[in-house]
C-alpha cells in the first residue's frame, strides 16, 4: 500500500504543483479513502438481493 500511496502521491503533485506537501496527504489520503468507501459499498450491494438499476430517461441510449 505504501507503493500505491507514494505513486498516487507524486501523480498529484505533477497535477498540483503549488500545493504543499501537507495537502498532498490530505488529498492522497481522502482519495484512498473515498475509493475504499466505495468499494466496500459496492461489495455490500452485490452481497444482497439488489434490484437492477433501471434508467429510465429517452436521452440514454441502451
Amino acid at each position: 500500500m505504501t507503493n500505491t500511496y507514494n505513486q498516487l502521491k507524486k501523480e498529484l503533485s505533477i497535477l498540483y504543483p503549488d500545493v504543499t506537501d501537507i495537502e498532498l496527504n490530505e488529498m492522497t489520503n481522502n482519495l484512498i479513502d473515498f475509493y475504499t468507501i466505495a468499494v466496500k459499498a459496492v461489495m455490500e450491494g452485490e452481497t444482497t438481493d439488489a434490484k437492477e438499476f433501471v434508467v429510465d430517461d429517452k436521452n440514454f441510449s441502451s
